[in-house]
């Protein structure tokens, strides 16, 4: 299939899915565009919109599942789907007998977050965390692909009571060294291992050639802005008071004092410390800030690719090759914008971790110490 050149005979078809069992039934046709969002970061995984005009409402008891389709400069033809999800719908307009708004999107795992046990549920030791984290879900209609794990939980844990099952499901794949529950088009709950997307061969190359499939433009940001460069931390008790303060004022780092020319604080307050004397306990001050200045200074390079739709995945690795903007970045899809309208268009963000790598300089002090 040919994702980049001409697209003829563009369509959008909005399918109503029957609840719970997910069966296809009719069209509807009353749905006239609308936009999906999805992102790594959220609850539901994937959120939207739809507007719609004619003479019913869509209902919003069953999903429904959008598609997209077109036929390539070759003749081949392609339809697929984009997302599937639950309608909320806000006001409606009436004029005689026609209704015209527009409802919200929600992905499948709405159904899980929206419900939980009602009571505190503790889980024994020895409990299979991906096993048992898929039952839950689909004892509530869902359907799950797990992959297989071995993973059971060493010592007993109890959920509160206002928990939702999506939130204990969640904490189940964590302890496995999972990913949190995702949603694939079709609105199948999916739970794999954690693997980060650049350690992945990128399932997809935006390049500024023949082949391209986006927009001369794309947007580039970080969290330089938002990195501390200095860290210092404050331990007290009945015997000592310490201060310790870790710096990066390393000239190659984009967030060091040097670069920016001021400092970018964090600063706290240590209520556990180890050692059996104030030296001993400032140096572990001292370790302490370091590795709080390091865990804080991942920077994260982020990229958004504007283009026609391309059936990605939130959590695949993409590249990014505009040789005329001089940018090369490979980087996971953490977040998929589509508007249902002519191509699709798209928005991909995609974010590159660069480990921290500068040189950390501490010092400390033992500020007063009662020695009585």
């Amino acid at each position: 299939m040919r994702w980049h050149g001409n697209r003829y005979h563009e369509h959008w078809t909005f399918r109503r899915v029957k609840w719970p069992g997910m069966e296809e039934a009719e069209d509807y046709g009353q749905i006239t565009g609308g936009k999906s969002s999805e992102s790594q970061f959220k609850e539901l995984k994937a959120t939207g919109s739809i507007d719609y005009e004619g003479s019913t409402v869509p209902d919003e008891d069953d999903a429904v599942r959008v598609y997209y389709g077109f036929t390539d400069d070759a003749g081949e033809s392609w339809e697929g789907p984009v997302v599937t999800g639950f309608l909320e719908l806000g006001e409606t307009d009436l004029d005689g007998s026609l209704v015209s708004g527009s409802a919200d999107l929600s992905g499948m795992l709405t159904v899980a977050a929206s419900t939980g046990p009602g009571y505190p549920l503790t889980l024994p030791a020895g409990t299979p965390t991906v096993e048992t984290a898929a039952g839950f879900l689909r004892a509530l209609g869902l359907v799950v692909n797990a992959a297989p794990s071995s993973h059971r939980l060493s010592s007993a844990h109890t959920f509160e009571r206002d928990e939702k099952w999506l939130g204990i499901a969640n904490w189940l794949l964590s302890a496995a060294d999972f990913g949190s529950a995702d949603t694939d088009a079709w609105g199948t709950v999916q739970m794999q291992p954690y693997v980060e997307p650049t350690e992945r061969t990128p399932s997809w190359t935006f390049r500024d050639d023949e082949t391209s499939v986006f927009f001369p433009s794309v947007t580039v940001r970080d969290n330089r802005a938002d990195t501390p460069n200095v860290v210092r931390l404050w331990y007290e008790d009945d015997n000592v008071g310490l201060y310790a303060e870790a710096r990066n004022d390393d000239p190659r780092s984009a967030a060091s004092t040097v670069t920016r020319r001021r400092e970018h604080q964090l600063d706290d307050e240590v209520t556990e410390l180890s050692g059996d004397t104030p030296e001993k306990m400032l140096e572990a001050l001292k370790a302490a800030a370091r590795k709080r200045l390091l865990d804080n200074s991942t920077r994260i390079d982020y990229v958004e690719v504007h283009g026609l739709f391309i059936p990605s995945r939130v959590g695949e690795c993409g590249l990014l090759d505009y040789r005329e903007a001089g940018v090369e970045q490979l980087g996971g899809i953490t977040a998929k914008d589509v508007e249902f309208g002519l191509g699709g268009e798209t928005t991909h963000t995609m974010r590159r971790l660069l480990r921290p790598d500068f040189k950390v300089t501490t010092a400390g002090e033992v500020v007063w110490r009662n020695d009585a």
